[in-house]
């Protein structure tokens, strides 16, 4: 017994370490300092970890269960970026966006014509269901998923990258519109001047670096032996990727705030980040504006809909001008990625 509670305890500290480096991660820019961001990506699994050492040592010896619990509530904020109860302001809205990538719409574009049939009229179907958004952002959007919503509502206005698949879609006029070039023929983000009519807002549309880590996670999720060396070579792959396209989209999220910051409107910022809130990338977008889940969302935040688990990687940031009225994440599995729904007040 003895021999097991010692070894429970070192278990206990190594997975409080790894939980402390998670609320680090977002402190440092991984062109710097990489290591914290690898920590801040696994939060949630370090999190459900935590909170079992807590359950495990009621059972053992209940004084060393603080050990954790002190830990987890000194990430009350980091906590909330991961899961929230909030009802929002239960007040009429200005505006309503829907943020959702939806990847190419490969899956809905495969298999025989009468599934590629089925497949369009269920997104057709989805869109409609949602026919009171005043404005859709779509990231990787191809011709089939534009072609869709432009069939159904006719009157909006448009701006997008096609080559890149980042598209706006707005019932309201579109004044002014332009790019934030990354050099990259697939990341991109947008941005238009939307006039409401009393008011204009600037928009962003972004789609940070991907990355790249889907297939290798199906496959390592799929033949997972840690005994293998296969297993440990495909996990050392998956955290070489992500090292290297977090520095990028570290780059990317910059560009997009010192954008941002020079708005004279009203500010929304929305889209894929590729990265949860205990990021830098999230930090840098977030550091003068409302997480929108924060403010008005209710459960698990989990947007990424891929092998990896309890990923939050889609967002609408909104700055101090608006009241987030309302926020959903709409878990339809058209792509890998579920849409994400807010609405928003104009304060006076």
């Amino acid at each position: 017994m003895k021999f097991l509670k010692k070894s429970i305890l070192v278990l206990n500290i190594v997975l409080v370490i790894g939980l402390v480096f998670a609320y680090l991660s977002p402190h440092f820019d991984p062109n710097e300092i990489w290591i914290f961001s690898i920590f801040g990506l696994f939060y949630p699994i370090l999190l459900l970890a935590n909170l079992a050492m807590v359950l495990i040592w009621m059972f053992v010896d209940f004084k060393f269960l603080f050990i954790s619990l002190f830990i987890i509530i000194l990430g009350w904020s980091h906590l909330q970026g991961f899961i929230n109860f909030s009802a929002g302001s239960k007040q009429s809205s200005d505006l309503k966006i829907l943020t959702y990538n939806v990847g190419f719409s490969y899956p809905l574009r495969s298999g025989p014509n009468k599934t590629r049939s089925q497949n369009k009229e269920a997104l057709k179907s989805f869109f409609q269901d949602h026919s009171d958004v005043d404005v859709f952002c779509l990231q990787e959007s191809s011709s089939f998923s534009r072609k869709i919503l432009e069939s159904n509502f006719s009157e909006f206005y448009d701006h997008e990258v096609e080559e890149r698949g980042t598209f706006i879609f707005s019932k309201y006029p579109i004044i002014r519109h332009g790019e934030i070039s990354f050099g990259t023929r697939t990341n991109s983000c947008i941005w238009a001047d939307i006039n409401l009519g009393k008011d204009t807002v600037r928009l962003y549309n972004m789609h940070l670096q991907s990355n790249k880590v889907s297939r290798d996670a199906v496959e390592v999720m799929d033949n997972v032996n840690l005994q293998e060396k296969k297993t440990w070579d495909g996990i050392r792959g998956i955290l070489s990727k992500y090292r290297a396209t977090n520095k990028i989209r570290a780059k990317q999220s910059k560009q997009v705030a010192q954008h941002a910051s020079t708005s004279r409107h009203p500010t929304i910022i929305c889209g894929d980040g590729n990265d949860p809130p205990s990021s830098f990338t999230y930090r840098q977008l977030c550091a003068d504006m409302q997480d929108s889940f924060i403010q008005a969302g209710s459960g698990i935040g989990t947007t990424y809909a891929g092998k990896i688990p309890m990923l939050r990687i889609d967002y609408i940031f909104v700055d101090a001008q608006f009241d987030v009225a309302s926020f959903e994440i709409l878990k339809e599995d058209f792509s890998d990625h579920y849409a994400v729904k807010g609405s928003y007040k104009l304060r006076d």
